[in-house]
């Protein structure tokens, strides 16, 4: 089971993931209460542990935006999470030779077969407003069918992130608001959070083992 923390935004936050390793660190750079310039991005990602891979999150963006991030920061993945469609996926993917990710907010069923036909590496099945904690109905993804890996995000904490774990047949969690704390109005990433929910995910893959 593979872990993302996404939204990373500060240098303390990359410190204590260098030491819990996660799988995956996301970098924001959509419109967003987490986005990041690409000089900021590119100082974060030289400072991650190159054992972790490090994701690049975009929403709508052109596709002169995204490859100048992407010519600036070596990234492992990138993840497009507004409408872009197969023939945008394809562009990158044939430019680059990152990961393709895609995200989709889930709502309906409908939803779920659009998902599926993504050209992708991997699926992050979303609640309808990425990035704000809340939680999807998770009934109905149960049964999903994908050629891609299934990342599951949308109000993942350390209360809930077994549950999920255990009742879907996913690949990982894709987990930002869920691990932070917001002190004087600015939101961060807490490390004993951060700490306590990886804890739970790997000891859960090695009960699994």
């Amino acid at each position: 089971m593979n872990i993302k923390i996404c939204g990373i935004t500060a240098l303390e936050e990359v410190q204590a993931l260098n030491s819990l390793k996660p799988d995956y660190i996301g970098l924001v750079f959509a419109e967003s209460k987490r986005k990041i310039s690409k000089e900021q991005g590119k100082l974060l990602y030289d400072s991650i542990d190159r054992h972790i891979k490090v994701v690049g999150v975009f929403r709508n963006n052109t596709k002169r935006y995204i490859s100048e991030i992407l010519d600036y920061i070596p990234l492992d993945a990138l993840q497009l999470h507004g409408d872009e469609d197969n023939d945008f996926i394809e562009y990158f993917r044939k430019k680059y030779k990152c990961e393709i990710w895609k995200g989709t907010s889930i709502r309906t069923k409908e939803d779920i077969e659009k998902a599926t036909t993504f050209n992708v590496d991997t699926l992050i099945l979303d609640g309808s407003n990425p990035g704000s904690g809340e939680v999807f109905p998770w009934e109905l993804v149960i049964n999903i069918e994908a050629k891609a890996k299934i990342f599951l995000a949308g109000g993942i904490n350390e209360d809930n992130v077994l549950q999920g774990i255990n009742k879907l047949n996913i690949h990982g969690v894709d987990v930002s608001s869920g691990v932070e704390v917001v002190k004087d109005g600015k939101r961060s990433k807490d490390a004993v959070k951060m700490q306590k929910l990886i804890k739970k995910v790997r000891e859960c893959n090695e009960r699994k083992i």
